[in-house]
């Protein structure tokens, strides 16, 4: 979740971490007042089990912000990254322990009962110290909400419909967490410095495309050639979180490896590909084949050291593929180019098949040198 819907996960997290803290201490509270009225084993035990899952709660607490650090600091703010790094982790930690030690004596206040008081007294010191630097991250975190519902309003009243707010319109709806995308650059796992990013590239600006276009017939008649003959080397794409069986490949390319008999199959195509700069250097390169009704979900590929060519070849109408909340609309024979580290979604809305000639090739900023280093690391 991004913006504004993003940023009220992190409120709630911390809300529930007061709460959760504030009923464990209470809990505590009631079986300590139990043991001392009863004075048995049995009920210093049932205290000292309650004081042991308080510090339990917040060592699994103190795991949890770390994790929360990235959208902290994107979604609230720096400063707020600092005063949970700084002040609640280290109060979470040190109390974690406090209570931890204040569980063994609290076994021993059934044989000296000055010891299960001093458990208790430990205990609420202790979990006060993040309880209040949390009702404490609470203010701000109000404050913050109030700015962000204040600014999203203001950008919302001054949005129009017409033609050139696409960019503004996806956004002003990133801030509010209102589409499934998002607009930043953030590809899984490994990141190369350096490199021009940005969601949408011009075609024009990769002279080698033209090609392609022109050729847009005789490889649309190759790969309906391959549609009505090829059959058992259609495969179902493979991508984790996909929702059925609707998107498949037939691939010249995969991880950097030809797939030599694809390629003699479609001989058109296989010259082009060729002529694209750092051939066989693909993350892909395939015939993609999205069925009627298909839908593949927001994702983003690992590292942005590609570029995708979408060349379509049978082009229905209602599909779309929308990257980082920009969307556009294939049409046959003209070539769209994105870069597939930034959130990014299709939808073929129709009841015919799409096809294209899907490329990821490598991002043109790379030099010589650095490409043979992305080869050699397989990305």
């Amino acid at each position: 979740m991004f913006g504004y819907r993003g940023f009220q996960e992190i409120l709630r997290l911390l809300l529930a971490q007061i709460a959760v803290i504030t009923i464990f201490l209470a809990l505590a509270g009631m079986l300590f007042s139990t043991a001392i009225a009863e004075g048995d084993f049995r009920s210093y035990l049932s205290f000292s089990g309650s004081v042991l899952a308080l510090a339990a709660l917040l060592f699994v607490l103190r795991l949890t912000w770390p994790v929360a650090m990235e959208p902290v600091e994107l979604l609230w703010g720096t400063s707020a990254k600092v005063r949970i790094t700084r002040w609640l982790e280290p109060a979470l930690l040190w109390a974690a322990l406090a209570v931890a030690v204040a569980s063994i004596f609290a076994l021993l206040g059934q044989t000296a009962g000055l010891f299960g008081t001093l458990a208790f007294a430990i205990v609420v010191l202790a979990a006060l110290v993040p309880l209040g630097v949390s009702l404490a991250l609470l203010v701000s975190a109000l404050r913050k909400k109030v700015s962000y519902q204040k600014g999203i309003d203001i950008m919302n009243a001054t949005l129009g419909d017409e033609k050139g707010f696409e960019r503004v319109i996806a956004s002003v709806k990133n801030e509010a967490g209102t589409i499934e995308t998002t607009v930043k650059a953030n590809p899984q796992g490994f990141a190369f410095a350096g490199l021009t990013s940005k969601p949408w590239h011009d075609p024009k600006d990769f002279p080698w495309i033209a090609a392609f276009e022109d050729a847009v017939d005789e490889i649309a008649s190759e790969a309906e050639r391959v549609l009505r003959l090829e059959g058992d080397r259609i495969q179902k794409y493979d991508y984790v979180g996909l929702d059925g069986d609707f998107w498949k490949s037939f691939k010249f390319v995969a991880r950097h490896k030809p797939n030599e008999d694809n390629l003699a199959s479609c001989p058109t195509t296989a010259a082009l590909l060729r002529t694209v700069p750092g051939f066989p250097i693909f993350r892909d390169a395939m015939f993609s084949i999205l069925e009627g009704g298909g839908i593949i979900r927001p994702h983003r590929d690992v590292s942005n050291v590609f570029l995708t060519l979408h060349l379509p070849l049978v082009a229905p109408k209602n599909g779309t593929i929308e990257v980082g909340g920009l969307k556009r609309s294939w049409e046959r024979g003209k070539a769209l180019v994105f870069d597939s580290s930034y959130s990014h979604q299709a939808v073929n809305a129709s009841d015919q098949t799409r096809v294209i000639l899907l490329v990821d090739f490598l991002h043109p900023d790379l030099t010589e040198q650095e490409r043979e280093w992305v080869k050699e690391m397989s990305l």
